[in-house]
């Protein structure tokens, strides 16, 4: 069952139609983490492929900053699966997301980062 699996991935992956969705998420992306870029409250601000991340400044910062803890527990109120990792957040969305989804996600950010200034 797993071999069957791992062969239906391989597959998915060489279908042209599901290429151009993940290069259109990632698009989306950059296009959504732009404005972070000059927020002073963001600190390296990068994307690879689909996924993105950005620091946020903090006092503490790393792993097991205690920014990790409230950012999550934020998201969650918000009814977002983000996880971050100490102070960097983390978006990495299924590739079947909307822009519409995108920007509610981006927002939140935002308005964690005020929410916790």
């Amino acid at each position: 069952m797993a071999c069957a699996a791992a062969k239906a991935n391989l597959d998915l992956w060489q279908d042209q139609e599901s290429r151009q969705r993940v290069a259109s998420v990632a698009t989306l992306q950059e296009q959504a983490i732009e404005p972070f870029r000059t927020d002073p409250r963001f600190a390296n601000v990068r994307r690879t492929g689909a996924i993105t991340a950005l620091d946020l400044k903090a006092s503490d910062v790393g792993y097991l900053a205690s920014a990790g803890q409230q950012l999550q527990a934020f998201f969650q109120h918000r009814n977002l699966l983000l996880r971050p990792l100490g102070n960097t957040i983390y978006v990495m969305p299924p590739y079947c997301v909307a822009a519409a989804g995108l920007y509610e996600i981006y927002a939140a950010i935002r308005d964690a980062a005020e929410s916790l200034a």
